[in-house]
């Protein structure tokens, strides 16, 4: 009796593997292209983070403004070196005007910015004596191109004094309304803390040297 044999071929077991992989890469891509075949989601139009603009209108004004403020500042500093006698009256006049001045192109650069990036500046009508608070009158910046001296100096450092605490009530005023809306315009909280930390500490130099110098007393014939 004969005994059958069975014998695998082994061309077909090499085939079997190569097959199989076959397979699964046809399984494989046919899910990728069951997932690929789903809709895209569409975002949510309202989900979208909103972008604030640079400034906001107080923005603008107080730059404005504070250009404005700062340009008598300029004018007072100026009158200095020809009615005082004093050396460090004149660098502090002079530091007082470059200061203001750098600060003035600051404010100024930012407003172009605004400009450039399509926001319409706010229309000012500064007709007023003075244009606004803080600010000297044309008749105490009269009185003041009048006088020397004593006299000058005296009127000369109350009157900056009165004009610095106005810029600094001009710069609280805009850190309020920042903090109220929850901004930081760009660039201009860095600003306005300087002028705040600046005038304040001139402020003070101001007081000391109209105590030491004192009042001018008149001359009696």
């Amino acid at each position: 009796m004969k005994i059958a044999h069975w014998h695998v071929c082994p061309c077909r077991e090499r085939r079997s593997i190569p097959a199989l992989l076959a397979a699964g890469a046809l399984v494989t891509g046919l899910a990728a292209s069951g997932a690929s075949s789903q809709p895209a989601s569409i975002p949510d139009p309202s989900a979208a983070a909103v972008v604030e603009p640079l400034f906001n209108t107080a923005d603008l004004t107080f730059l404005q403004h504070m250009i404005v403020h700062h340009e008598q500042a300029v004018a007072m500093s100026l009158l200095v070196p020809e009615r005082s006698g004093r050396p460090e009256f004149h660098r502090f006049a002079d530091y007082v005007r470059r200061a203001q001045t750098a600060e003035i192109g600051m404010m100024q650069a930012l407003l172009d910015l605004a400009a450039e990036r399509g926001l319409e500046l706010p229309e000012q009508h500064l007709h007023d004596d003075p244009p606004m608070a803080g600010m000297l009158s044309s008749a105490r910046m009269a009185a003041l191109a009048e006088a020397s001296g004593a006299e000058f100096e005296r009127l000369w450092l109350e009157g900056m004094i009165f004009h610095h605490q106005g810029a600094i009530d001009m710069s609280h005023a805009q850190q309020r309304q920042q903090l109220a809306n929850g901004r930081r315009p760009y660039n201009l909280g860095v600003l306005v803390e300087e002028i705040i930390v600046e005038q304040r500490a001139e402020i003070a130099t101001m007081r000391q040297w109209l105590d030491a110098w004192g009042p001018e007393e008149p001359d009696r014939d």
